[in-house]
């Protein structure tokens, strides 16, 4: 008979700018995780005065870290990481909300896999209808999206299976991992501000020898894009940058150069479903592609290739 596996408490952390609702669902999904010892930790990114005040009534149980001027996803997630210390961390987007099992779900494949720097379950559409992430995958246009979206749930593996990287909608990493590559103390790039922030660390983290896992068992829902939504020109302009920024820090120069022509109809594609002042998007991008190149050229150890589909785990 195996022994139980004994599982190392987690810290939550929830990055938030006036999440309203969504943010105290996310907040009770916690309250409600079983078989694991939990703390959380939300870092409000200068919401308005009544959602602090709310806050402070209704969320007791959670450590507040409160800023004045907006940090951004990556730089608020930088900010909760540092002020914890257990050594499974989870970033859980103010918007989404997880089953009562779905920590100790994810600490527990941690636990019997030190190759996996984190993990993440099946987090579905807010009418759980069909799949809104299930890691990330790449496209063959160097953009990366969420795997399997769009798909019912019943169509992905019943067992766990690894993923190029994981969403940091409601990912558990293992510290170790983070810590092995934060320079100054900083997980996520904080200049990225937000989007594309943990495609880019899974992406460090793969080039360092680390792996990534979904588990289907474990179940989230997410509303998605509450924050971004509210700007979609400023979210299409840092989705874009941020790309170039993953391609050229994180690929060989070679495959950018042999895939330009589609990385560039990617960022068209983009523009063209803003309408009329998606005509901007690419003349705020372009002209800085050179100075970027140039920003990441000393990095070692680039990836070859855009990373494959997700695979199942081989037990």
């Amino acid at each position: 008979m195996s022994r139980p596996i004994s599982l190392p408490d987690v810290d939550a952390v929830i990055v938030n700018r006036d999440g309203g609702d969504a943010l105290f669902a996310a907040l009770r999904s916690l309250e409600a995780q079983v078989g694991i010892g939990l703390s959380v930790l939300v870092v409000d990114n200068a919401s308005r005065a009544e959602e602090r005040e709310r806050l402070a009534r209704e969320a007791r149980g959670a450590r507040i870290v409160p800023f004045s001027r907006n940090l951004g996803f990556a730089g608020a997630a930088n900010e909760g990481i540092a002020r914890t210390r257990s050594a499974y961390v989870l970033l859980l987007n103010n918007d989404a909300a997880i089953a009562p099992d779905y920590v100790a779900r994810l600490a527990a494949r941690l636990a019997l896999d030190e190759r996996l720097a984190g993990v993440q379950g099946l987090v579905l559409t807010a009418d759980e209808a069909r799949v809104d992430t299930a890691g990330i995958s790449w496209t063959e246009r160097g953009e990366a999206v969420p795997a399997f979206a769009g798909a019912p749930p019943d169509a992905l593996p019943e067992d766990p299976f690894e993923v190029p990287g994981v969403s940091a909608t409601a990912a558990l990493y293992r510290r170790e991992a983070l810590a092995s590559l934060a320079a100054n103390g900083q997980v996520f790039d904080d200049s990225f501000f937000a989007y594309y922030e943990d495609a880019d660390l899974s992406l460090r983290l793969a080039r360092a020898g680390w792996r990534f896992a979904c588990d289907p068992a474990a179940r989230a829902r997410h509303e998605g894009s509450r924050t971004g939504s509210r700007t979609p020109f400023r979210r299409a302009l840092w989705t874009a940058r941020n790309r170039w920024r993953t391609l050229f820090r994180n690929f060989e120069p070679r495959r950018i150069r042999s895939s330009f022509g589609a990385l560039l109809r990617a960022d068209l594609a983009h523009a063209r479903r803003l309408g009329w002042k998606g005509a901007a998007l690419p003349l705020l991008v372009w002209p800085s592609l050179p100075l970027e190149a140039l920003r990441f050229r000393a990095e070692a150890g680039r990836l070859p290739d855009w990373p494959s589909a997700a695979v199942e785990i081989t037990r």
